[in-house]
Protein backbone atom coordinates (compact mmCIF):
# COMPACT_ATOMS: atom_id res chain seq x y z
CA UNK A 1 0.00 0.00 0.00
CA UNK A 2 1.32 3.23 -1.05
CA UNK A 3 1.90 5.95 2.06
CA UNK A 4 -0.21 8.40 0.25
CA UNK A 5 -2.89 6.09 0.03
CA UNK A 6 -2.29 4.61 3.66
CA UNK A 7 -2.41 8.36 4.80
CA UNK A 8 -5.54 8.99 2.68
CA UNK A 9 -7.37 6.10 4.43
CA UNK A 10 -6.11 7.46 8.08
CA UNK A 11 -7.61 10.87 7.51
CA UNK A 12 -10.86 9.49 5.95
CA UNK A 13 -11.69 7.90 9.18
CA UNK A 14 -10.32 10.86 11.74
CA UNK A 15 -12.40 14.09 9.61
CA UNK A 16 -15.31 14.04 11.72
CA UNK A 17 -14.29 12.37 14.60
CA UNK A 18 -12.07 15.09 15.85
CA UNK A 19 -12.32 18.07 18.33
CA UNK A 20 -10.83 19.76 21.42
CA UNK A 21 -12.19 17.41 24.01
CA UNK A 22 -9.48 16.81 26.21
CA UNK A 23 -9.26 14.45 28.69
CA UNK A 24 -6.66 13.27 31.41
CA UNK A 25 -6.45 16.22 33.71
CA UNK A 26 -9.41 15.61 35.68
CA UNK A 27 -10.81 18.85 35.46
CA UNK A 28 -14.05 19.64 33.51
CA UNK A 29 -12.93 20.76 29.99
CA UNK A 30 -14.38 22.33 27.16
CA UNK A 31 -16.88 24.93 26.68
CA UNK A 32 -20.88 25.18 27.87
CA UNK A 33 -22.03 26.55 24.74
CA UNK A 34 -23.81 25.24 21.81
CA UNK A 35 -23.20 25.13 18.17
CA UNK A 36 -25.19 27.18 15.05
CA UNK A 37 -26.28 24.11 12.76
CA UNK A 38 -27.31 25.83 9.66
CA UNK A 39 -30.46 24.75 7.68
CA UNK A 40 -30.47 21.81 5.90
CA UNK A 41 -29.45 22.21 2.09
CA UNK A 42 -31.76 23.05 -0.44
CA UNK A 43 -32.92 20.84 -3.22
CA UNK A 44 -30.47 19.06 -5.45
CA UNK A 45 -27.11 20.32 -3.69
CA UNK A 46 -24.27 17.83 -3.08
CA UNK A 47 -22.66 17.18 0.02
CA UNK A 48 -20.16 15.26 1.86
CA UNK A 49 -22.55 12.64 2.84
CA UNK A 50 -24.41 12.03 -0.33
CA UNK A 51 -21.55 12.46 -2.93
CA UNK A 52 -20.34 8.75 -2.10
CA UNK A 53 -22.92 7.31 -3.68
CA UNK A 54 -21.73 7.78 -7.19
CA UNK A 55 -18.31 6.81 -6.24
CA UNK A 56 -15.91 4.51 -7.42
CA UNK A 57 -12.86 3.59 -5.78
CA UNK A 58 -9.71 1.99 -7.18
CA UNK A 59 -8.85 -1.32 -4.92
CA UNK A 60 -5.91 -0.81 -2.86
CA UNK A 61 -4.30 -3.93 -2.65
CA UNK A 62 -0.99 -4.24 -0.52
CA UNK A 63 1.51 -7.31 -1.36
CA UNK A 64 0.35 -10.77 -0.21
CA UNK A 65 -2.96 -8.95 1.56
CA UNK A 66 -5.05 -11.52 3.07
CA UNK A 67 -9.04 -11.14 3.02
CA UNK A 68 -11.88 -12.97 4.98
CA UNK A 69 -15.36 -12.73 5.26
CA UNK A 70 -16.67 -9.76 4.38
CA UNK A 71 -14.57 -8.40 2.27
CA UNK A 72 -14.09 -8.75 -1.74
CA UNK A 73 -11.94 -6.32 -4.25
CA UNK A 74 -14.52 -3.31 -3.73
CA UNK A 75 -16.32 -3.78 -0.06
CA UNK A 76 -16.16 -4.36 3.08
CA UNK A 77 -19.45 -5.06 4.85
CA UNK A 78 -19.71 -4.84 8.50
CA UNK A 79 -22.70 -6.21 10.26
CA UNK A 80 -25.44 -3.86 12.22
CA UNK A 81 -27.15 -5.33 14.93
CA UNK A 82 -29.12 -3.04 16.71
CA UNK A 83 -31.63 -2.83 18.88
CA UNK A 84 -34.99 -0.31 17.87
CA UNK A 85 -36.07 0.81 21.11
CA UNK A 86 -31.82 1.67 22.17
CA UNK A 87 -31.55 3.24 18.59
CA UNK A 88 -32.73 7.30 19.20
CA UNK A 89 -29.74 8.03 16.27
CA UNK A 90 -27.20 5.87 16.58
CA UNK A 91 -27.52 3.84 13.22
CA UNK A 92 -27.86 7.13 11.55
CA UNK A 93 -24.63 8.57 12.72
CA UNK A 94 -23.27 5.12 11.86
CA UNK A 95 -24.55 5.76 7.98
CA UNK A 96 -23.08 9.14 8.46
CA UNK A 97 -19.72 8.03 9.16
CA UNK A 98 -20.29 5.58 6.19
CA UNK A 99 -20.50 7.69 3.84
CA UNK A 100 -18.18 10.42 5.27
CA UNK A 101 -15.72 7.97 4.60
CA UNK A 102 -16.66 6.55 1.42
CA UNK A 103 -17.07 10.09 -0.10
CA UNK A 104 -13.42 10.84 0.85
CA UNK A 105 -11.92 7.37 -0.91
CA UNK A 106 -13.15 4.52 1.45
CA UNK A 107 -11.09 2.48 3.54
CA UNK A 108 -7.74 0.32 2.08
CA UNK A 109 -9.55 1.45 -1.61
CA UNK A 110 -12.82 -0.39 -0.88
CA UNK A 111 -15.93 1.34 -0.39
CA UNK A 112 -17.40 0.50 3.73
CA UNK A 113 -21.17 -1.31 3.74
CA UNK A 114 -22.93 -2.27 6.27
CA UNK A 115 -25.79 -4.88 6.40
CA UNK A 116 -28.24 -4.68 9.80
CA UNK A 117 -31.12 -6.73 11.43
CA UNK A 118 -34.72 -6.68 10.17
CA UNK A 119 -37.00 -5.17 12.61
CA UNK A 120 -39.58 -7.84 12.80
CA UNK A 121 -36.49 -10.37 13.26
CA UNK A 122 -34.43 -10.69 16.80
CA UNK A 123 -31.02 -9.76 17.07
CA UNK A 124 -29.59 -13.42 17.97
CA UNK A 125 -31.46 -14.62 14.14
CA UNK A 126 -30.27 -11.45 12.86
CA UNK A 127 -26.66 -12.78 13.94
CA UNK A 128 -27.10 -16.05 12.53
CA UNK A 129 -28.17 -14.00 9.24
CA UNK A 130 -25.52 -11.57 8.93
CA UNK A 131 -22.08 -12.47 11.49
CA UNK A 132 -20.54 -15.24 8.58
CA UNK A 133 -20.83 -12.82 5.71
CA UNK A 134 -19.01 -9.72 7.70
CA UNK A 135 -15.53 -8.73 8.58
CA UNK A 136 -17.14 -7.37 11.93
CA UNK A 137 -20.01 -6.25 13.72
CA UNK A 138 -21.61 -3.15 15.28
CA UNK A 139 -23.82 -3.88 18.21
CA UNK A 140 -26.51 -2.04 19.68
CA UNK A 141 -28.46 -4.64 21.52
CA UNK A 142 -30.67 -3.73 25.02
CA UNK A 143 -29.02 -4.98 28.32
CA UNK A 144 -31.28 -8.19 28.09
CA UNK A 145 -30.11 -9.24 24.64
CA UNK A 146 -26.47 -8.47 25.49
CA UNK A 147 -25.55 -11.76 26.91
CA UNK A 148 -26.77 -13.78 24.06
CA UNK A 149 -24.89 -11.08 21.93
CA UNK A 150 -21.44 -11.49 23.47
CA UNK A 151 -21.55 -15.37 23.28
CA UNK A 152 -22.46 -15.90 19.93
CA UNK A 153 -20.04 -13.40 18.62
CA UNK A 154 -17.28 -14.45 21.20
CA UNK A 155 -17.78 -18.46 20.28
CA UNK A 156 -17.40 -17.46 16.19
CA UNK A 157 -14.56 -14.99 17.19
CA UNK A 158 -16.00 -11.97 14.99
CA UNK A 159 -14.31 -8.85 16.43
CA UNK A 160 -17.48 -6.53 17.86
CA UNK A 161 -17.44 -3.10 18.77
CA UNK A 162 -20.21 -2.10 21.27
CA UNK A 163 -21.38 1.23 22.42
CA UNK A 164 -21.44 0.97 26.19
CA UNK A 165 -21.86 -2.15 29.18
CA UNK A 166 -20.23 -2.80 32.07
CA UNK A 167 -16.49 -3.06 32.86
CA UNK A 168 -17.41 -6.46 35.26
CA UNK A 169 -18.51 -8.40 31.58
CA UNK A 170 -15.99 -7.16 29.58
CA UNK A 171 -13.96 -10.10 28.51
CA UNK A 172 -10.52 -10.32 26.26
CA UNK A 173 -12.81 -12.35 23.14
CA UNK A 174 -16.15 -10.60 23.84
CA UNK A 175 -17.34 -7.37 22.35
CA UNK A 176 -15.10 -4.52 22.60
CA UNK A 177 -16.89 -2.26 24.77
CA UNK A 178 -15.83 1.09 22.95
CA UNK A 179 -17.12 3.78 25.01
CA UNK A 180 -17.48 4.27 28.61
CA UNK A 181 -18.43 2.09 30.60
CA UNK A 182 -21.49 2.27 33.17
CA UNK A 183 -19.14 2.57 36.07
CA UNK A 184 -16.52 4.85 34.26
CA UNK A 185 -19.71 7.13 33.55
CA UNK A 186 -21.00 6.93 37.14
CA UNK A 187 -17.97 8.07 38.68
CA UNK A 188 -17.23 11.38 35.83
CA UNK A 189 -20.81 12.11 36.65
CA UNK A 190 -20.25 12.74 40.56
CA UNK A 191 -16.79 14.26 39.79
CA UNK A 192 -18.76 16.85 37.71
CA UNK A 193 -21.43 17.46 40.43
CA UNK A 194 -18.33 18.10 42.87
CA UNK A 195 -16.72 20.40 40.76
CA UNK A 196 -19.53 22.63 40.18
CA UNK A 197 -20.31 22.33 44.39
CA UNK A 198 -23.30 20.16 44.05
CA UNK A 199 -21.94 17.20 45.84
CA UNK A 200 -19.22 18.40 48.33
CA UNK A 201 -17.23 16.66 51.19
CA UNK A 202 -19.48 15.38 53.82
CA UNK A 203 -23.00 15.25 51.92
CA UNK A 204 -24.62 11.99 51.16
CA UNK A 205 -25.51 10.79 47.23
CA UNK A 206 -28.58 8.43 46.80
CA UNK A 207 -28.40 5.75 44.76
CA UNK A 208 -31.14 3.81 42.90
CA UNK A 209 -31.11 1.15 40.73
CA UNK A 210 -32.57 -1.68 39.34
CA UNK A 211 -31.19 -5.57 38.96
CA UNK A 212 -29.62 -5.00 36.00
CA UNK A 213 -25.58 -5.64 35.23
CA UNK A 214 -24.86 -2.05 34.56
CA UNK A 215 -26.74 -0.74 37.15
CA UNK A 216 -24.71 -2.65 39.82
CA UNK A 217 -21.63 -1.65 37.90
CA UNK A 218 -22.50 1.88 38.56
CA UNK A 219 -23.09 1.41 41.87
CA UNK A 220 -19.71 -0.07 42.26
CA UNK A 221 -18.10 3.27 40.59
CA UNK A 222 -20.45 5.47 42.39
CA UNK A 223 -19.19 3.74 45.96
CA UNK A 224 -15.43 3.97 44.69
CA UNK A 225 -16.09 7.82 44.45
CA UNK A 226 -17.69 8.45 47.14
CA UNK A 227 -15.08 5.83 49.47
CA UNK A 228 -12.36 8.78 48.44
CA UNK A 229 -14.00 12.03 48.50
CA UNK A 230 -15.76 11.85 52.05
CA UNK A 231 -19.45 10.92 50.58
CA UNK A 232 -21.60 9.01 52.17
CA UNK A 233 -23.76 6.83 49.71
CA UNK A 234 -27.96 6.00 50.66
CA UNK A 235 -28.65 3.00 48.27
CA UNK A 236 -31.61 1.94 47.73
CA UNK A 237 -33.18 -0.79 45.07
CA UNK A 238 -36.01 -0.66 43.29
CA UNK A 239 -38.68 -3.27 44.23
CA UNK A 240 -41.23 -4.74 41.98
CA UNK A 241 -43.43 -1.15 40.66
CA UNK A 242 -42.40 0.82 43.94
CA UNK A 243 -39.70 3.88 43.74
CA UNK A 244 -38.27 5.40 47.32
CA UNK A 245 -39.92 8.51 48.29
CA UNK A 246 -37.86 9.11 51.08
CA UNK A 247 -34.40 10.66 50.25
CA UNK A 248 -33.87 11.94 53.72
CA UNK A 249 -31.15 15.09 53.26
CA UNK A 250 -29.60 13.59 49.90
CA UNK A 251 -28.02 16.28 47.67
CA UNK A 252 -28.28 14.16 44.45
CA UNK A 253 -29.38 11.24 43.59
CA UNK A 254 -27.99 8.34 40.93
CA UNK A 255 -30.86 6.45 39.07
CA UNK A 256 -29.92 3.98 37.43
CA UNK A 257 -33.36 2.19 36.40
CA UNK A 258 -36.05 2.77 33.68
CA UNK A 259 -37.39 6.25 32.64
CA UNK A 260 -40.42 5.60 34.93
CA UNK A 261 -38.56 5.38 38.01
CA UNK A 262 -35.96 8.07 37.26
CA UNK A 263 -39.54 10.51 36.65
CA UNK A 264 -40.99 9.10 40.02
CA UNK A 265 -37.63 9.94 41.59
CA UNK A 266 -38.08 13.42 40.66
CA UNK A 267 -41.28 14.16 41.78
CA UNK A 268 -40.21 12.18 45.09
CA UNK A 269 -36.79 14.91 45.76
CA UNK A 270 -37.03 18.16 46.23
CA UNK A 271 -36.15 20.74 44.23
CA UNK A 272 -32.39 21.23 44.82
CA UNK A 273 -31.65 17.80 44.67
CA UNK A 274 -29.97 16.68 41.60
CA UNK A 275 -30.80 13.66 39.84
CA UNK A 276 -28.23 12.03 37.50
CA UNK A 277 -29.08 8.99 35.17
CA UNK A 278 -27.82 7.75 31.71
CA UNK A 279 -29.55 7.17 28.34
CA UNK A 280 -31.61 4.07 29.61
CA UNK A 281 -33.43 6.53 32.17
CA UNK A 282 -33.87 9.22 29.89
CA UNK A 283 -37.15 9.55 28.16
CA UNK A 284 -38.15 13.03 26.65
CA UNK A 285 -41.47 11.65 26.57
CA UNK A 286 -41.88 10.92 29.67
CA UNK A 287 -40.29 13.85 31.93
CA UNK A 288 -42.07 17.20 30.61
CA UNK A 289 -40.58 19.80 33.67
CA UNK A 290 -37.33 18.14 34.65
CA UNK A 291 -36.89 21.87 36.48
CA UNK A 292 -33.16 21.68 34.86
CA UNK A 293 -32.23 19.20 37.69
CA UNK A 294 -32.30 16.28 36.02
CA UNK A 295 -28.64 15.20 34.39
CA UNK A 296 -27.66 12.71 31.52
CA UNK A 297 -24.39 11.09 31.37
CA UNK A 298 -23.08 10.47 27.53
CA UNK A 299 -20.02 8.19 25.67
CA UNK A 300 -19.14 11.13 23.65
CA UNK A 301 -20.28 15.25 24.17
CA UNK A 302 -23.85 15.66 23.53
CA UNK A 303 -25.58 16.65 20.11
CA UNK A 304 -25.50 20.72 19.60
CA UNK A 305 -22.41 20.71 21.68
CA UNK A 306 -19.50 23.29 20.49
CA UNK A 307 -16.78 20.44 20.66
CA UNK A 308 -15.38 20.46 17.64
CA UNK A 309 -16.06 17.05 16.82
CA UNK A 310 -19.56 16.79 17.35
CA UNK A 311 -20.16 19.97 16.19
CA UNK A 312 -18.90 19.03 12.70
CA UNK A 313 -20.92 15.55 13.17
CA UNK A 314 -24.12 17.36 13.78
CA UNK A 315 -23.65 19.39 11.05
CA UNK A 316 -23.02 16.69 8.51
CA UNK A 317 -26.45 15.97 10.27
CA UNK A 318 -27.85 18.65 9.06
CA UNK A 319 -26.67 19.69 5.65
CA UNK A 320 -28.47 15.51 4.68
CA UNK A 321 -31.44 16.84 4.93
CA UNK A 322 -32.43 15.52 8.09
CA UNK A 323 -33.97 17.04 10.67
CA UNK A 324 -34.74 14.97 13.79
CA UNK A 325 -31.52 13.52 15.75
CA UNK A 326 -31.37 11.02 18.37
CA UNK A 327 -29.42 11.24 21.51
CA UNK A 328 -27.25 8.62 20.14
CA UNK A 329 -26.47 10.08 16.36
CA UNK A 330 -23.09 11.55 17.43
CA UNK A 331 -21.98 7.71 19.69
CA UNK A 332 -22.85 6.16 16.27
CA UNK A 333 -20.56 8.41 14.33
CA UNK A 334 -17.96 7.34 16.67
CA UNK A 335 -18.48 3.84 16.69
CA UNK A 336 -17.74 4.25 13.20
CA UNK A 337 -14.68 5.87 13.56
CA UNK A 338 -13.66 3.69 15.89
CA UNK A 339 -13.91 0.87 12.89
CA UNK A 340 -12.52 2.99 11.06
CA UNK A 341 -9.27 3.30 12.89
CA UNK A 342 -9.12 -0.90 13.24
CA UNK A 343 -9.64 -1.13 9.53
CA UNK A 344 -6.91 1.16 9.17
CA UNK A 345 -4.59 -0.71 10.86
CA UNK A 346 -5.73 -4.04 9.75
CA UNK A 347 -4.92 -2.93 6.12
CA UNK A 348 -1.49 -1.42 6.86
CA UNK A 349 -0.73 -5.36 7.96
CA UNK A 350 -2.06 -6.35 5.02
CA UNK A 351 -4.65 -8.61 7.21
CA UNK A 352 -8.60 -7.68 6.11
CA UNK A 353 -9.78 -11.47 8.41
CA UNK A 354 -11.39 -11.56 11.62
CA UNK A 355 -8.19 -12.15 13.47
CA UNK A 356 -5.96 -9.64 11.85
CA UNK A 357 -8.85 -7.03 12.59
CA UNK A 358 -8.56 -8.76 16.43
CA UNK A 359 -4.73 -8.18 15.91
CA UNK A 360 -5.54 -4.21 14.55
CA UNK A 361 -7.38 -3.91 17.93
CA UNK A 362 -4.00 -4.72 20.15
CA UNK A 363 -1.26 -2.17 18.45
CA UNK A 364 -4.01 0.50 16.79
CA UNK A 365 -3.31 2.55 20.28
CA UNK A 366 -5.50 5.21 21.85
CA UNK A 367 -7.20 7.24 19.44
CA UNK A 368 -6.56 11.01 19.93
CA UNK A 369 -7.55 12.77 23.13
CA UNK A 370 -9.95 14.93 20.55
CA UNK A 371 -12.00 11.39 19.68
CA UNK A 372 -15.59 11.38 20.12
CA UNK A 373 -14.26 8.71 23.23
CA UNK A 374 -11.39 10.50 23.86
CA UNK A 375 -8.06 8.58 23.91
CA UNK A 376 -10.18 5.02 23.45
CA UNK A 377 -8.23 2.15 23.29
CA UNK A 378 -9.50 -1.05 22.05
CA UNK A 379 -6.68 -2.86 23.25
CA UNK A 380 -7.33 -2.74 26.44
CA UNK A 381 -10.73 -4.16 26.37
CA UNK A 382 -8.65 -7.55 24.10
CA UNK A 383 -5.92 -7.74 25.61
CA UNK A 384 -6.27 -6.89 29.45
CA UNK A 385 -10.10 -6.98 29.77
CA UNK A 386 -10.18 -2.99 30.75
CA UNK A 387 -11.98 -0.36 30.24
CA UNK A 388 -11.12 1.35 26.55
CA UNK A 389 -11.60 4.72 27.62
CA UNK A 390 -12.14 6.56 30.80
CA UNK A 391 -13.56 9.75 29.56
CA UNK A 392 -17.43 10.65 29.44
CA UNK A 393 -19.95 13.61 29.33
CA UNK A 394 -22.68 14.67 30.85
CA UNK A 395 -25.32 16.86 29.58
CA UNK A 396 -28.82 18.39 30.60
CA UNK A 397 -32.51 16.87 29.90
CA UNK A 398 -34.88 18.74 28.20
CA UNK A 399 -37.12 17.39 26.03
CA UNK A 400 -37.51 20.49 24.37
CA UNK A 401 -33.72 20.63 22.86
CA UNK A 402 -32.61 19.09 19.98
CA UNK A 403 -32.12 15.52 20.53
CA UNK A 404 -33.40 16.19 23.94
CA UNK A 405 -30.37 17.62 26.03
CA UNK A 406 -28.28 20.44 26.55
CA UNK A 407 -24.82 20.55 26.46
CA UNK A 408 -23.17 20.85 29.57
CA UNK A 409 -19.70 20.07 29.36
CA UNK A 410 -17.66 18.33 26.74
CA UNK A 411 -15.47 15.14 27.91
CA UNK A 412 -14.06 14.71 31.50
CA UNK A 413 -12.27 12.26 34.09
CA UNK A 414 -12.62 12.42 36.82
CA UNK A 415 -9.46 12.94 39.32
CA UNK A 416 -7.63 9.53 40.35
CA UNK A 417 -9.61 8.12 37.89
CA UNK A 418 -6.01 5.90 36.51
CA UNK A 419 -6.01 4.32 39.71
CA UNK A 420 -9.81 2.60 39.64
CA UNK A 421 -9.73 -1.20 38.98
CA UNK A 422 -13.47 -2.23 37.83
CA UNK A 423 -14.39 -5.27 40.22
CA UNK A 424 -15.52 -8.68 38.87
Amino acid sequence: MSRRSLSLATAVVMTLAVGAAGCTSGATLGSTGTVSLSAPPSPGRTTAATASSSMTLTPVTPNGLLAGAGVTDRTITLGMLVNATEDRGFSTGVALWEKTANSAGGICGRRVQTTANRPSESLAYAYARIAGATLGLITLPSEAETPTLAALSSADQIPTLTLGGSSSTLTRTGPVVIGATADIEAINALAYLRSVGRLPSGSTLGVLTDSSVDAANALAGARWWAARNSVSINAKMVAASTVPTDWGSVRAVLVMAPAAQVVATVDATRNDVDIVTDLRGYDPGTITAPGGRLLVTLPTPAYGSDNPGAAAVAKEFVASGQTSPGAELIAGYGVGAAWGRILTQACSARTLTHQGVVTAMTTVGPASVDSLFGPSDPGLVVGSALPATRVSSIARADPSAPAGLRPLIWLQTAPGIADYVPAR
